[in-house]
């Protein structure tokens, strides 16, 4: 199975220094979608388990943004605190993870059953 990541950005504590600042990405997604979009990413398949949860990294006073886990759609793999991301500051996802949106009529495509565990490529890098 290879996936894609999104919305895991420099500053969050899933992401990684080469990932994107969140900053770039402020107030620039289509909020007419967002309800949408977060009711997707929120539906997604739970991929990675982590406890515990995540703080607001644009602005902490916030407290918590969410938890450490993260998700999918069989496609696309991105962090359980996305959705508030989206919500609270209109962040601008990639184009191409919207198109995977729309074309699934808004509805997570794939079910935790469905999932194979056994291969996964991660951004092109095999996971063991």
């Amino acid at each position: 199975m290879k996936l894609k990541t999104v919305g895991y950005y420099k500053e969050m504590s899933q992401g990684r220094e080469t990932d994107d600042s969140i900053y770039n990405f402020i107030y620039k997604g289509n909020p007419d979608e967002n309800a949408k979009i977060c009711q997707y990413l929120e539906s997604g398949v739970e991929f990675i388990v982590s406890p515990g949860v995540t703080y607001d990294v644009i602005n902490p006073d916030n407290g918590t943004s969410g938890i450490a886990s993260s998700y999918s759609d069989g496609t696309w793999l991105w962090p359980g605190d996305l959705s508030y991301y989206v919500k609270k500051y209109n962040i601008k996802l990639p184009d191409e993870f919207i198109s995977t949106m729309r074309k699934s009529n808004w509805i997570v495509p794939i079910r935790l059953e469905d999932m194979n565990y056994d291969e996964i490529i991660i951004d092109g890098i095999k996971m063991v």
